[in-house]
């Protein structure tokens, strides 16, 4: 039981992280975020998953905090250690992917975060030169073992949970390389990649925020009486001869 509990809490892209395919997908999402401070409002700031810790700097005091394998808070993604709307910003990285239950993990997100609160989502698209790997025989390990959704598959789950999509931004456009001097090489696409194909991007970054007012509408009953005053109560407006004092 014990053994179980342990592999569980490793992260799967642990080693991955490490290799050069890996830090530079950590590089331009740290560079981004660092670009877009207007995302990450709020006091209480956590991020899920991920090697190093990608919140981005404030000029103001923030209470942020990483949950990772070795990082500042333990536990799991699934059932997140942190009372109900206590936070403002949760930074989910590369988590879903590889979560035996993707929907609890939003379900969490949406338990602890709250009115207006804002989540960020990394993710690694399907619909990619990333994604096509993964249908490559003996590609089994990670992140080519994980769960690739679509934008429009996590849009409803979002959606289901009160939360709107407000930004989309894509990331690497670069193949998946194993090596430093190969992607160093292919630098270039990602500038071409941004302008021609955008869709194709490796990783795609969802940010979305936490509806305070429910979609379906409360209804009321009105009353005549509510809206129209009653005729005891209308007086009989002046003519102009009664001004005149002709009548």
């Amino acid at each position: 039981m014990a053994d179980s509990y342990i592999e569980e809490k490793v992260d799967p892209l642990s080693d991955w992280w490490l290799s050069p395919a890996g830090q530079e997908v950590l590089r331009q999402e740290w560079q981004l975020f660092q670009s877009t401070p207007e995302h990450f409002h709020g006091y209480y700031q956590l991020q899920l998953g991920g090697e190093s810790n990608l919140l981005p700097d404030m000029t103001m005091p923030k209470f942020k905090r990483h949950m990772a394998e070795f990082a500042d808070v333990n536990g799991s993604n699934e059932a997140l250690p942190f009372k109900s709307n206590s936070l403002d910003i949760l930074l989910l990285n590369h988590v879903l992917e590889f979560s035996n239950d993707p929907h609890q993990v939003l379900r969490e997100a949406e338990r602890v975060l709250v009115g207006d609160g804002t989540m960020v989502i990394c993710c690694f698209n399907p619909w990619s030169l990333w994604g096509l790997r993964r249908v490559l025989p003996c590609k089994r390990s990670a992140p080519w073992n994980g769960h690739f959704f679509g934008k429009s598959r996590i849009k409803d789950w979002l959606s289901l949970l009160n939360f709107d999509v407000i930004a989309c931004e894509r990331l690497m456009f670069r193949p998946p390389l194993k090596t430093e001097k190969w992607l160093n090489r292919t630098a270039k696409l990602e500038t071409i990649g941004h302008r021609f194909w955008p869709v194709f991007s490796g990783v795609k970054i969802l940010v979305a925020t936490k509806r305070t007012v429910p979609l379906t509408p409360v209804t009321q009953r009105w009353l005549a009486g509510q809206i129209f005053p009653k005729k005891s109560l209308v007086t009989k407006p002046a003519t102009r001869e009664e001004i005149n004092g002709s009548s």
